[in-house]
C-alpha cells in the first residue's frame, strides 16, 4: 500500500484517541518494538498521559497522533526536550502492522523533524531503537540518522538481552538532506496549537 503524503497529517492527541491508544499501548508486539511499558496499562492511566500532553506545552514533550486520511494510525513525539541543549529524543510508532512499510512513518517523522528543526529550533534530534529493529533502522538510515553507538545489552525482552542502537541527527544535517520534500509537507503541521 502506498500512502498518498498529501492524505497525512499530525494532529493534537485528544481525548477521542484514548482507547486505540490505549489498546496499542497493550499490544505486546508493538510494545515490544517501542520499548514501551512492561506490563497492562489501564485506560485511565493512558488518558492521564493526554491530558499531561497539553499541560506540559512543550516544556518536555510534544507528541502528535499520526492521521492518514483522517484515521489515527500511530504517534509521533519528541520527549526529553532540552531547551538549554537544544535536543530532543523522537519516538515514533505506526501501530497496525498492515500500515508500516507504506511511508507513514517516513512522512510523520519528516513533518516532525521540520518541526523540531525549524518550529522549535532545536539543534539535535535523538533516538534510540533495538537492534533486532530492522525496518526502523532502515527508516532512520533512510532519514539519514548517524548512528553513535550501541548499548550493549540494554534492553530485556521477551527472555533475552537486546542491543539499542543510539542515533543522532543535526540540524544542518536535516536541513542538507531533506529539505524540499519535508518542507512541501509543513502546511499540514500547525504549530499554532502547541
Amino acid at each position: 500500500m502506498a500512502v498518498d503524503w498529501a492524505a497525512i497529517s499530525l494532529t493534537p492527541v485528544g481525548a477521542e484517541d484514548v482507547p486505540r491508544l490505549n489498546a496499542w499501548q497493550n499490544d505486546p508486539a508493538l510494545r515490544d518494538l517501542t520499548m514501551g511499558f512492561r506490563g497492562p496499562v489501564a485506560e485511565e492511566t493512558t488518558a492521564g498521559w493526554v491530558r499531561g500532553l497539553a499541560e506540559q506545552n512543550l516544556r518536555t514533550r510534544v507528541a502528535f497522533a499520526i492521521r492518514h486520511q483522517d484515521t489515527l494510525k500511530g504517534l509521533v513525539q519528541l520527549h526529553t526536550v532540552d531547551w538549554v541543549q537544544r535536543s530532543a529524543m523522537l519516538g515514533l510508532y505506526v501501530a497496525e502492522e498492515a500500515d508500516r512499510g507504506a511511508g507513514l512513518g517516513f512522512a510523520a517523522t519528516s513533518l516532525i523533524l521540520d518541526y523540531a528543526f525549524d518550529g522549535l529550533d532545536l539543534q539535535r534530534v535523538g533516538l534510540s531503537v533495538l537492534c533486532s529493529n530492522l525496518p526502523a533502522i532502515a527508516l532512520y538510515d533512510r532519514l539519514r540518522f548517524t548512528r553513535e553507538g550501541v548499548l550493549r545489552s540494554a534492553f530485556f525482552l521477551a527472555g533475552r538481552r537486546e542491543d539499542v542502537a543510539v542515533y543522532g541527527l543535526l540540524r544542518d544535517e536535516w536541513r542538507s538532506i531533506l529539505p524540499q520534500e519535508a518542507r512541501r509537507l509543513v502546511p499540514v503541521l500547525a504549530p499554532e496549537w502547541c
